[in-house]
């Protein structure tokens, strides 16, 4: 049996593997051998129990059938001044949810992204201030 080469340091050489077999099987691997192999008479099996009334197979079938619907929030509308700016916007959002006319959640949501907006056009103006300045001299 040959050993896999080294170079001096003791790291490998390109082109040889310290696991030249591959990796080994593993518990994973094992399983999809078993599902492949299996697979149809277990779908049948779940299909069967859901059929005659067992509600964790229906549970099964209908989840892989029909996927639990996700949180969405609903669209909301706003009227905004023309002239509101970023603090007025985030008024106006305020307002908004104290009469009722958006959710409270939705309303912290869009101060929020009022408020990082706020933050990226202060950096953004920054920027500009640092390279006029570097440009004047």
């Amino acid at each position: 049996m040959t050993a896999p080469k080294r170079d001096p340091s003791g790291k490998w050489l390109p082109g040889q593997s310290p696991n030249p077999k591959g990796r080994p099987t593993t518990a994973t691997a094992e399983l999809k051998r078993q599902l492949s192999k299996h697979g149809e008479a277990v779908v049948q099996t779940v299909l069967d129990a859901a059929l005659a009334g067992d509600l964790t197979a229906c549970k099964l079938v209908l989840d892989r059938l029909s996927p639990p619907l996700k949180a969405v929030a609903a669209l909301v509308s706003v009227s905004l001044p023309d002239d509101a700016g970023l603090a007025g916007t985030a008024r106006a959002f305020v307002d908004a949810a104290a009469s009722g006319k958006i959710p409270p959640d939705v309303a912290g949501q869009l101060v929020t992204a009022v408020a990082s907006l706020a933050r990226i056009v202060e950096i953004d103006e920054l920027t500009r201030r640092i390279e006029a300045l570097e440009a004047a001299k």
